[in-house]
């Protein structure tokens, strides 16, 4: 705990570091201690935004741990001012130091901790390893920052200096100093490590102080409050190393060839993209001219096409079918009418189905609408569809990958990605970017698990070598903000050839999960 009135570290604010950026003083940080030798601690991070500048550490070559209220986030996870940040052997008065964008960042809700993500990877500079301990009250640490000094608003080295554990206290870690050095504004998010065998361990990040000998302050109490990281080695993992996925029975592919027969393939490596089937003999049923979709538990929806004088179902009829492997596809009772939007080149790609059998589409509105199929109840929650949202005109094309999780695609190929969350009735994530180039695909659908299948382009058959139509296989992480590395032409990794007879082709929603 921390007396009241301790002042939070926040940061300098632009006004102050415009001054201190015209200064010509030597290099030092916090109110005291000893410049950080070149060569030494390259870890240490400095952030800075049109507003403000702070510190933190370098974790991960495209992660640094630093304080929440360095970062606060929009909801889609950007910091709301850009901001940069520095690593290595950083001085501010020659620009040294490697430097990157950052793009993302998350928050920790129960202490003051973000997460940061940059836009290209630190590659060479050496990181801090978590501690794999809590901090020990009479325990030394080393605190380090590019914040302010007893003389300089902005350094342009950072200091370090060594403070003794007074209590810990769940997440927070009370520190101080025998000389009267306090951490200053500037050092909010900067590391508190320990030293094991020559070897640096991060255990925690300044948070508030006394600021008691910092430039332009006059508090005479003393003392700090460090936040503990020492134990966020698993929360950190699950944020920077792709979130593991499952798909224990492959995926269910359903192909509605022109000839109107329905063929069922299992591509076997989904989670990997690895090229291994099971092949169709013969098709499962005909008369399948009109758009197929793919919903959980075998269920396929049919937005039937008229295709002969004896066929009782005019265009747009909406019929329900359920696959097993035992008895093959039984039901196809209709279930709806004045579907035959979808029928057409304008709106085809314009309907998915998530995980959960959820039916999305865009509407001649430009509404994204949903219906969600009762199976207690065999009927539909809500006949009339539930509108999530307005303004999706400007997609030509969504896929369901995930429960509540859609990628739209722009016609110039912008492809973006969004999460609703039922439970809690909002979005958790809009238009987030998730690459370009998507206008080659003539269809995409997904088996969930953030994996996207894509036909209609032209690449080098896996089987024989041979140029034509492929299908292409992708994987994007969302906690990290990459796609699985791709194949030898950086589109995808190509997983099959031919693929373009068909009419649509349509994956089982649920064959994938995230599994972490």
């Amino acid at each position: 705990m921390h007396p009241r009135g301790r002042t939070r570290l926040t940061a300098l604010s632009v006004t102050l570091l415009a001054g201190g950026l015209l200064t010509a003083t030597p290099a030092e940080a916090l109110s005291g201690g000893t410049v950080v030798p070149v060569g030494t601690h390259p870890f240490l991070a400095r952030i800075a935004t049109p507003t403000k500048a702070c510190s933190g550490a370098l974790v991960d070559p495209s992660w640094i741990l630093t304080s929440a209220t360095c970062l606060p986030a929009t909801d889609s996870g950007a910091p709301v001012e850009a901001a940069t940040v520095a690593v290595g052997d950083v001085d501010v008065s020659t620009g040294a130091g490697f430097t990157a964008k950052l793009t993302k960042v998350v928050r920790r809700t129960d202490r003051d901790v973000v997460l940061a993500k940059l836009d290209k990877p630190a590659t060479g500079v050496p990181q801090i390893p978590l501690g794999t301990t809590a901090p020990q009250a009479g325990e030394t640490l080393q605190v380090a920052g590019f914040g302010r000094t007893t003389t300089e608003w902005v350094p342009a080295r950072p200091r370090v200096a060594p403070f003794t554990v007074s209590g810990v206290n769940g997440s927070t870690v009370s520190v101080s100093s025998a000389n009267g050095t306090d951490a200053c504004k500037g050092d909010a998010g900067g590391p508190a490590f320990r030293v094991s065998g020559g070897t640096a361990q991060l255990v925690a990040l300044s948070s508030t102080s006394w600021q008691h000998g910092c430039l332009d302050v006059t508090e005479t109490r003393q003392g700090g409050t460090e936040t503990r990281v020492d134990d966020l080695g698993d929360w950190i993992r699950k944020q920077i190393v792709p979130t593991p996925v499952s798909c224990p029975a492959g995926a269910p592919i359903w192909a509605a060839r022109a000839d109107g027969g329905l063929w069922r393939y299992v591509h076997l490596g989904p989670a990997d993209g690895a090229v291994s089937w099971t092949q169709a003999s013969a098709p499962d049923g005909s008369g399948w001219t009109g758009r197929v979709l793919a919903g959980k538990d075998g269920v396929i929806w049919d937005i039937h096409r008229h295709n002969s004088a004896g066929d009782p179902y005019p265009d747009g009829t909406l019929k329900r079918w359920v696959y097993s492997t035992g008895s093959g596809l039984g039901g196809g009772g209709q279930v709806g009418s004045g579907w035959d939007r979808y029928l057409t080149n304008e709106y085809k790609n314009r309907i998915t189905v998530d995980e959960k059998n959820r039916i999305f589409m865009i509407d001649d509105q430009g509404r994204l609408k949903y219906y969600l199929w009762d199976d207690a109840t065999g009927w539909w929650v809500n006949g009339a569809g539930d509108v999530l949202d307005t303004g999706w005109s400007r997609f030509d094309s969504i896929t369901a990958a995930g429960d509540g999780v859609l990628y739209a695609r722009k016609p110039g190929g912008e492809l973006f990605r969004f999460k609703y969350d039922f439970a809690a009735s909002a979005w958790t994530q809009r238009d987030k970017p998730a690459g370009a180039g998507w206008q080659m695909f003539s269809e995409i659908f997904s088996p969930g698990g953030d994996i996207l299948y894509g036909r209609g382009s032209t690449g080098t058959s896996p089987f024989d070598g041979q140029t034509g139509p492929v299908l292409r296989w992708y994987r994007y992480y969302d906690n990290t903000d990459t796609w699985a590395p791709s194949g030898p032409d950086h589109m995808g990794v190509t997983i099959g050839s031919g693929w373009n007879t068909e009419i649509h082709v349509t994956a089982a929603p649920d064959s994938c999960r995230l599994s972490g």
